[in-house]
């Protein structure tokens, strides 16, 4: 998880390469459907949907015990070439974590798993991507502060994620700038894998 001002915020932006993304694995490993995901999320107190507006997506995560709670979001858009699936922004808010399980104590387990519920939004997100008919999954983590982004690395490497290329400020970036309003770290991954990955985690 990301601690920043009591709040656990996970941002990121696309990134334009896939040059380095894994191919997707042979398993054996039956990747989850959303009713299944849907149930999953019920029985660690977190309610999940995900709505769209032409090529944009928002998936909400919400306290089961009270809808009116959101826990956090994730949101993007399916690129129109490439069947590349862009991921805008992940964000999770510590204060409504906390807030879920001091009125929720033995329903509310934050996810059920380490990485908590971003991986809940990133599965049901990757899930819309493969309808899609989308292939990878990529964003630019944000480097607004040195400290914050070298966490924001770290924690999508462990969630599967390729480090692809560093987007500077010097002219040959400007172009990645453009689409994504700043500099940062551009990573990837195939949706199989990274739907194999999590399901290990969550459904083991």
């Amino acid at each position: 998880m990301i601690l920043l001002k009591n709040q656990l915020n996970i941002k990121s932006r696309l990134g334009l390469s896939s040059s380095s993304a894994s191919s997707s694995q042979e398993t054996t490993i039956s990747i989850a459907n959303e009713e299944q995901l849907k149930k999953y999320a019920e029985s660690v107190g977190v309610t999940l949907n995900l709505t769209t507006l032409g090529p944009g997506y928002r998936a909400v995560a919400r306290a089961a015990h009270d809808p009116e709670q959101i826990l956090g979001y994730c949101e993007g858009f399916v690129r129109p070439a490439g069947n590349i699936l862009h991921v805008d922004k992940l964000e999770v808010w510590k204060k409504a974590l906390d807030r879920a399980k001091k009125e929720n104590p033995e329903g509310f387990k934050n996810g059920g798993q380490v990485f908590g519920v971003s991986l809940l939004l990133g599965y049901l997100t990757m899930l819309h991507g493969k309808e899609k008919n989308c292939n990878i999954a990529e964003f630019l983590a944000i480097d607004d502060e040195a400290f914050q982004h070298k966490r924001l690395v770290r924690f999508f490497k462990r969630a599967g994620f390729n480090k692809i290329r560093y987007v500077g400020d010097d002219m040959s970036n400007i172009p990645d700038r453009l689409v994504w309003g700043g500099c940062g770290t551009l990573m990837n991954q195939t949706i199989e894998n990274l739907l194999i990955i999590w399901t290990k985690i969550m459904f083991k």
